[in-house]
């Protein structure tokens, strides 16, 4: 069964996550949310969005933990992913699946964020 979340507003709250590689410019990030909140969105940032590990944006649990923190926040009401990449499906066994669906959202990103 598809799930539609509601319409995006201006003046909701925008969550900003790094569920993959982290920003190889950390200034294009800061860039985009000045950007976003000229838009007229608030905007929650992920503990880790600027976090570096490696490549990744910190560990498998944090990014997951990252995201699974803006679907379960009711004040969040959709999720912007700063980048695609790798690492991603990794995250997948450690998601609340039920508690995606329970709170469905607006989920934006590209590359690997597809799956």
């Amino acid at each position: 069964m598809l799930i539609r979340p509601p319409r995006l507003h201006t003046g909701q709250t925008l969550g900003i996550i790094a569920p993959a590689s982290a920003p190889p410019e950390p200034k294009n990030v800061d860039r985009a949310i000045a950007v976003l909140e000229k838009l007229g969105f608030n905007l929650k940032l992920a503990p880790n969005v600027h976090k570096r590990l490696g490549y990744l944006a910190g560990t498998d649990r944090e990014r997951a933990s990252d995201l699974m923190r803006m679907f379960s926040d009711r004040k969040v009401h959709a999720i912007l992913c700063v980048r695609g990449g790798y690492g991603t499906a990794r995250l997948l066994p450690l998601l609340d699946y039920k508690t995606i669906r329970a709170n469905a959202k607006i989920f934006v990103g590209y590359s690997d964020i597809t799956s």
